[in-house]
């Protein structure tokens, strides 16, 4: 379960931080429309905020995934998922790219910490 969790931990950080690259050049190309985004119902702030913490994925993902290797599940559990849904509290369509993460959370839990050998 662990490698497991780490695999898709590394993927998943990835994903957002494809996406989160995406929607910053996507923003910079279109900054002097801000006012016409605005208008079709896109929060620009709320889009950057959401693509900075997508950028962010791929480090605190990385991270996750290594704690679940070092079989320290729920830290890595804790990490992996706060990842997954930061992005979504700004941007809802992130959870597409973050789901991964999410589960690779879900299988970091399963991560059995090292049984000590009394001898």
């Amino acid at each position: 379960m662990r490698i497991a969790a780490f695999i898709l931990a590394i993927l998943g950080g990835l994903a957002a931080a494809a996406l989160g690259m995406t929607w910053l050049s996507d923003l910079a190309e279109y900054e002097g429309q801000a006012e016409l985004i605005e208008q079709a119902g896109i929060s620009v702030s709320s889009l950057r905020t959401a693509a900075y913490l997508l950028l962010a994925g791929l480090v605190f993902g990385t991270a996750g995934g290594v704690l679940a290797l070092q079989r320290k599940g729920k830290i890595a559990a804790a990490v992996l998922v706060a990842t997954a849904v930061a992005p979504a509290v700004f941007e809802p369509k992130a959870l597409v790219f973050t789901f991964l993460l999410l589960i690779a959370g879900l299988l970091a839990l399963g991560a059995k910490p090292k049984s000590i050998v009394h001898g």
